[in-house]
């Protein structure tokens, strides 16, 4: 006979009710409400992980959808960019094959993977970076693309046997970028504090530094100019004119042929200078334009864009 519900007693001889004890129900109490609470914790989890999912993944306003998006504009933006980078080259190519003869050095844009900084990076500050990164290489390329076809313009107008009479080198020796370069444009001048139109460019300098012509000409002004201090303009007779002011010595007198590299001064602060450096100015035609363009026989291309991004950012002038 199995047991069930009541156990024999051998002492009464009869079937007496078989009762569970205290601490047993106890146990089976607890257990009951620990599989249960499992229960019930496993169902909450799948209901929240599919709604969650329903509504925040696949939602097209989620952070993530967004991101994507975003990363796809970003994709399509560097692509154009990558477009204008790439006919700048081909542009750069053709001037330095038509002056020089030669094919410039572009290896300075072979960089293989230019992201690879961002790999360890959040994804929300990879977005930020490269957006950027985009406005401002979009930025120069549109400005690069407009002194390009001056250029090319200018050449095509141009005789090229004539070319030594171009401005074409910096003022002093600094291949290396050794002194700074305060830009052209809109800046504040250092002695009024007022913001000021500066027309040409300025390089912090030891007094007593050596001053070449830029390109082959005819002194057309040697002396004090109020302002400028001791300066010489040189005419280079094609509608280039160039000025070096603030000078502490002047080698060349009005009417004498000067030969692109000859030092025609030496640095200095006179004139309206508060400390020892070189302002240069080209015009063409009567106009003033940016010298940091016509460095192109002293420079490599990765120091030409070095040069530019400096005197762009610099919002002094040193006169």
């Amino acid at each position: 006979m199995t047991e069930g519900k009541f156990k024999f007693n051998p002492e009464t001889l009869e079937f007496e009710n078989k009762k569970q004890s205290k601490i047993k129900r106890t146990l089976i109490s607890a257990l009951s409400i620990f599989i249960g609470s499992i229960f019930i914790f496993i169902t909450i989890y799948i209901i929240f992980s599919y709604y969650y999912n329903a509504k925040y993944i696949n939602n097209s306003q989620s952070e993530y959808k967004v991101l994507e998006k975003q990363y796809k504009i970003l994709l399509e933006r560097k692509k154009k960019n990558d477009k204008y980078l790439n006919e700048l080259i081909e542009k750069d190519k053709k001037i330095y094959q038509a002056v020089f003869k030669s094919s410039p050095d572009n290896t300075m844009f072979n960089d293989i993977n230019p992201y690879s900084k961002f790999l360890n990076s959040k994804t929300t500050d990879i977005v930020k970076e490269n957006n950027e990164r985009l406005v401002l290489i979009n930025q120069v390329t549109e400005k690069q693309k407009a002194v390009y076809k001056q250029i090319i313009d200018l050449l095509q107008k141009t005789d090229t046997s004539s070319l030594e009479n171009i401005p074409a080198i910096q003022p002093i020796f600094n291949k290396k970028l050794k002194y700074p370069v305060y830009g052209f444009g809109e800046r504040i001048d250092q002695v009024y504090k007022t913001l000021i139109f500066h027309p040409g460019i300025d390089y912090a300098i030891p007094e007593g530094t050596n001053v070449f012509a830029t390109a082959d000409g005819i002194v057309e002004k040697s002396g004090h100019k109020r302002g400028l201090g001791k300066r010489i303009i040189i005419n280079h007779g094609n509608g280039y004119k160039t000025t070096y002011a603030h000078l502490s010595e002047i080698y060349f007198k009005k009417g004498k042929r000067v030969k692109r590299g000859n030092i025609i001064g030496k640095t200095g602060m006179s004139g309206k200078s508060l400390i020892p450096h070189l302002h240069y100015e080209i015009h063409y035609n009567g106009k003033e334009i940016n010298p940091v363009n016509y460095f192109f026989l002293d420079l490599e291309p990765n120091k030409f864009l070095q040069i530019r991004l400096q005197s762009a950012k610099s919002g002094l002038s040193l006169d």
